[in-house]
């Protein structure tokens, strides 16, 4: 029975497998007919995949920041002063120390006017000094000083000034009146103290902080330098 069972159903799956394809209506003239992928062998568990888009091998990409990064690494370089003060320059450098830039030292003595001097040339003896204050005294001028001593004895001071400018004044003024005077700018010698500054390149950041430090000195200003 079981064999007379098995014949039946494999003769009637046979007929309907060969009944499905005949009956199938026939495809317009034109169009072709439909293959699956696993008929051309593309299909199934086994088939290979397509490759993605990261399967494959990447492009090195160009790092477009290698060159501002060396730049970066370049040390910044300035100068600080000038410090009349040696105990504000001190504070200053501890400072500066502390936020990873390198300071040195630099003294350095810079003549300054101290004011402008007008006179008339040494004369022969006080007694005739004298005798040449009483004459400008009677043209109007006054605030006259005979020198006692020094390289200048018995010269005729007209005025020390502050603004050159009134020296100029002072100085026409008595050339006019016909007599020899002498312009001479007088000189102080003063000792200036100044900062230089070396700010590495990886503590950028602390030019911000200098910057503000230097708003809260009176005289001092920070100015770029070349690094040596």
């Amino acid at each position: 029975l079981n064999a007379v069972y098995f014949y039946t159903q494999f003769d009637d799956t046979t007929e309907l497998a060969s009944s499905t394809v005949l009956k199938q209506p026939p495809l317009p003239q034109g169009v072709d007919k439909l293959i699956l992928l696993r008929e051309r062998g593309l299909g199934g568990e086994n088939a290979p995949l397509p490759e993605s888009p990261a399967d494959k091998p990447s492009a090195q990409p160009i790092d477009m920041l290698a060159k501002p990064l060396e730049l970066q690494d370049e040390p910044s370089c300035f100068t600080l002063g000038p410090f009349t003060s040696a105990d504000v320059a001190k504070r200053s450098s501890g400072t500066l120390a502390a936020l990873g830039v390198d300071v040195k030292y630099r003294e350095i003595s810079q003549r300054t006017p101290r004011g402008y001097w007008v006179y008339l040339p040494s004369s022969k003896s006080y007694q005739a000094a004298k005798r040449k204050v009483t004459e400008l005294q009677k043209k109007g001028l006054n605030d006259l000083y005979i020198m006692g001593k020094g390289s200048h004895q018995n010269a005729i001071s007209l005025g020390l000034f502050t603004r050159e400018s009134a020296a100029n004044s002072r100085f026409q003024q008595v050339k006019k009146l016909g007599l020899k005077a002498m312009l001479e700018t007088q000189y102080r010698t003063n000792k200036q103290t100044w900062l230089d500054l070396t700010v590495p390149g990886d503590q950028a950041a602390a030019v911000a902080s200098i910057t503000e430090m230097v708003d809260g000195l009176q005289r001092a200003k920070l100015g770029q330098a070349e690094c040596q």
